[in-house]
């Protein structure tokens, strides 16, 4: 099992997208695949299972997982995707508060997420430095973080670069880190790559795109026939090497 993080403590980064049409890439491909929407936004949930009720979402949430309310495998819901769904709800807002006594759960987590039956995790992560961050850290075996040709996102890269260390320095076990290209232009990318010559990007850059920004918003998937379909396919081959 390959548990990927998609990270970023800059909102608009791109992030969600990411996550969400990789992981349909991945499932097309024929991976077992499970989204986790760590997000309170629950913008990945919104995606995925635009049709179920918030009540249905709640009971299977992340939430109720972390928190010992329900099991972790009971919480996995089937999607239109041909994916599983771990759903991000509103009440992860609540999770700092109630995890802050229980130490123990940046490690449980990872454990049970990697006992779950699936060949490929996708976590999708909230843009602030909250307890569900750290737990998607702890977990991944690779995360992936979108940036932009502005200061914020590259400034946010540095942030998800510094938790890592942390995390490598409790467990002994690095995450592989990876910058996308994401939200750029062609002359962009060609800037960003030759600035930032010490981080290593994914060989794959999404570009500026509407149909991603439509897909993203309207919960459907991207046509295979589009250029932007093409970005994520080859995104997903990329990750699973």
């Amino acid at each position: 099992m390959k548990v990927i993080a998609f990270s970023s403590i800059k909102g608009g980064s791109g992030k969600t997208s990411a996550a969400l049409f990789t992981a349909e890439a991945l499932a097309k491909a024929g991976k077992r695949v499970i989204a986790v929407d760590a997000d309170a936004n629950n913008n990945l949930t919104d995606a995925l299972a635009r049709k179920e009720s918030p009540a249905y979402l709640e009971e299977h949430s992340l939430y109720r997982a972390i928190t010992g309310r329900r099991p972790l495998p009971e919480c996995v819901i089937p999607t239109d995707f041909n994916l599983g769904l771990i759903a991000g709800t509103p009440s992860l807002a609540h999770a700092g508060r109630d995890l802050s006594n229980d130490p123990g759960v940046v490690f449980r987590f990872p454990a049970e997420l990697k006992a779950l039956d699936a060949e490929v995790i996708i976590i999708d992560t909230p843009p602030a430095l909250t307890i569900e961050l750290t737990l998607a850290l702890y977990a991944a075996d690779m995360v992936i973080v979108p940036v932009g040709f502005t200061r914020w996102t590259i400034a946010a890269f540095e942030v998800i670069d510094d938790q890592l260390r942390v995390v490598k320095k409790t467990t002994g076990r690095p995450a592989r880190l990876l910058a996308l290209p994401d939200i750029v232009t062609e002359r962009e990318l060609v800037s960003l790559r030759k600035i930032h010559v010490g981080w290593t990007m994914t060989r794959t850059a999404i570009f500026k795109s509407a149909a991603i920004r439509n897909a993203t918003n309207t919960g459907k998937a991207l046509k295979d026939n589009t250029t932007a379909w093409t970005w994520y396919n080859e995104l997903a081959l990329e990750v699973m090497e």
